[in-house]
């Protein structure tokens, strides 16, 4: 059975045919074929939009169904197809199929079966759009295979796997990225979404993956700052990178970056911890561990911690007792502990301690007396704890107390007697003081002390004997005899106390004598009267520092010589040597009270070489500039 829609339409009523021709039969044949052919377009026509559009009846539903009209089938199904479901869509289908093949209307059947169908291919195509893929497949396939849209069903179910397969390898991309911590990655990959044929992936999901990338960046972003915490180390600073990071949820994609970050802060606590036992600081063990959070999962560890905190701080007491009480606490460590080894390690330190102690306490009973021999008896005593030994560092400590008493009493006279020979402040008593305090040898108690005071008298003594010999050199430099007064100063050798100063006089001078001879060697060269002796003798003047004395002579020296060179500029530029007149200008330097005018001048001989359409500047008969027009080009010559 062909159900094309490009079957041709079937011929109309053969009843309304036979009426029309039985009421004409008075017309000629011509008028009858005419009247046929405009009868029964229209009765056709008329009568398919009439059954296509009757008004909706409950009749329907109580029809049986064998029996019933073609009319009443078209009409049911066109009143199930308006309902707009996939279901009524195939009622309509299967109610309007059970026509026959030859039917009137079956050219007008078929064309709304095929609507009807593609409205099913429609609706599952926004159930695809949707991101109901198996749905979209199941409504696709209950198209019947007999009608021509079923041809495309199978196609279409392709495609959409297709861009389906393509959607969830693009998002498996992305959370291959976000694992990485690849957020550029991950937000480019998501942006592939935005391309697929499909509203779910491009718009639904593609929304989703993007947020999900901002939280892991937040994520990652809080990551950071914990890391950064991290990094600065410290208890403190580990523990809250651990708060922080156990803030990250199981679902972010920075939950693995995150236990990463707590087992580094747990192995740094660990290792603190280690190194706390071994430098028995007890009392911050025990902060540490309590402190240590439950989510770290050392419980067991956190047990032989407090053990070995509490036996520490009870060891620390010193006495006898107190380190058989914390052996037999650390006692209770099994072998199969990991701190176990440690703990014997503990026990048999504190054994040897128990013998240290009481050498310790004999020393110290023997030290109670005071005395310089008491002291050196303790001493003796302390010295049979051997340096291997646990309380070694303690004895020698003590030791090094006892050891700097006996050198106070024993010094402290010395560095008195030589204080009150000081007192006198001439240097005679200054060196006797320096000799007595001199008995106290290097590495004793008062040594440094006693260093001190003979820098300060020796210091005294050098200022003594120094001082005159600067100010007769200060008085000759002042009197202008540099070269005197440098050899007065040069007097006062290396590492004296008015060493420094006695240098800085000399530099002085020595910057005054070059000055000096700066300037005579400039009047010499100037004497030349040339161009050349008078550039020669400025380059030379120039260089004498402004802070000496002959600096405001140099100074005048060179606004003349300047001034002598701007005059021979100006005669050259009269024998209309221009070009000459302008070189030797420009040699009269920036700091001369002449070097305005002469930049004045060179402007206006600039002018002068310019064509002859320039205008030009007025001159007097002998070729002078004019004295009227003189002021807007050079300052007033000097004398």
């Amino acid at each position: 059975m062909d159900h094309s829609t490009n079957q041709s339409a079937p011929n109309p009523k053969l009843e309304f045919l036979q009426k029309i021709y039985l009421s004409a039969g008075q017309l000629s044949w011509q008028m009858w074929a005419i009247g046929l052919i405009l009868v029964s377009g229209t009765v056709g026509f008329t009568a398919t939009s009439m059954l296509l559009k009757l008004p909706k009846s409950p009749q329907c539903v109580r029809i049986f169904w064998p029996i019933a009209s073609a009319s009443m089938r078209i009409y049911c199904a066109q009143m199930e197809a308006e309902q707009g479901t996939v279901d009524s869509y195939l009622r309509a289908i299967n109610l309007v199929e059970a026509l026959p093949e030859d039917h009137p209307l079956r050219k007008e059947i078929n064309r709304n079966v095929e609507e009807w169908a593609v409205a099913i291919l429609d609706m599952a195509e926004e159930e695809f759009q949707k991101g109901k893929l198996e749905a979209a497949i199941k409504t696709a396939r209950r198209i019947p295979d007999y009608v021509q849209v079923y041809q495309v069903v199978e196609e279409r179910i392709e495609k959409w796997r297709g861009v389906w397969r393509e959607g969830e390898e693009i998002f498996a991309q992305v959370e291959k990225e976000l694992r990485e911590s690849n957020w550029n990655l991950a937000f480019r990959e998501a942006v592939k979404l935005l391309s697929l044929s499909n509203k779910y992936w491009a718009s639904t999901k593609y929304d989703e993956t993007v947020k999900q990338i901002q939280l892991a960046q937040e994520d990652s972003s809080q990551l950071d700052s914990a890391y950064q915490i991290l990094r600065r180390g410290g208890l403190d600073n580990w523990l809250k990178a651990i708060a922080d990071a156990e803030k990250i949820p199981q679902t972010s994609y920075a939950h693995q970056e995150a236990q990463n970050l707590i087992a580094t802060a747990k192995d740094k606590i660990v290792d603190y911890v280690d190194e706390l036992i071994d430098d028995n600081r007890w009392e911050s063990l025990s902060d540490v561990v309590n402190r240590i959070p439950d989510s770290l999962a050392l419980q067991e560890e956190i047990s032989d911690w407090k053990t070995f905190a509490s036996a520490g701080m009870d060891a620390q007491t010193g006495t006898t007792d107190s380190l058989k009480v914390a052996i037999t606490a650390v006692q209770e460590i099994k072998a199969d502990r990991p701190l176990h080894q440690k703990a014997q390690d503990l026990i048999n330190r504190w054994k040897l301690e128990i013998e240290d102690v009481a050498h310790l306490q004999e020393a110290r009973n023997l030290a109670t007396g005071g005395s310089i021999d008491d002291l050196n008896a303790a001493i003796a005593s302390a010295e049979l704890i051997p340096s291997s030994n646990p309380r070694s560092q303690e004895a020698r400590q003590e030791i090094r107390q006892w050891t700097n008493t006996i050198q106070l009493a024993e010094d402290q006279p010395i560095l008195d007697q030589a204080r009150d020979l000081a007192r006198g402040g001439n240097v005679s008593d200054l060196r006797q003081a320096i000799n007595q305090v001199q008995l106290i040898g290097p590495n004793r108690a008062l040594s440094g002390e006693a260093q001190e005071d003979i820098q300060r008298w020796r210091a005294s003594i050098q200022r003594e004997e120094d001082q005159p010999i600067l100010n007769q050199a200060i008085s000759l430099g002042n009197s202008g005899d540099y070269n005197a007064a440098i050899q007065a100063a040069q007097q006062i050798g290396r590492g004296r106390i008015l060493y420094t100063e006695a240098q800085t006089k000399i530099d002085q001078w020595r910057k005054e004598t070059r000055a000096q001879r700066d300037l005579q060697e400039a009047y010499l060269i100037a004497q030349g009267k040339t161009p050349q002796a008078l550039v020669s003798a400025i380059s030379v003047v120039r260089k004498i520092p402004s802070s000496t004395d002959v600096s405001s002579q140099g100074q005048q020296a060179l606004n003349r010589w300047s001034y002598q060179l701007l005059s021979m500029a100006q005669d050259m530029a009269n024998r209309s040597l221009l070009q000459q007149a302008m070189d030797l200008a420009r040699m009269i330097p920036g700091d001369s009270a002449a070097y305005s005018s002469a930049q004045a001048q060179i402007e206006i001989w600039q002018k002068l070489l310019q064509p002859p359409s320039s205008p030009s500047i007025p001159l007097s008969p002998s070729g002078e500039v004019n004295p009227l027009m003189e002021t807007n080009y050079a300052e007033p010559r000097s004398n």
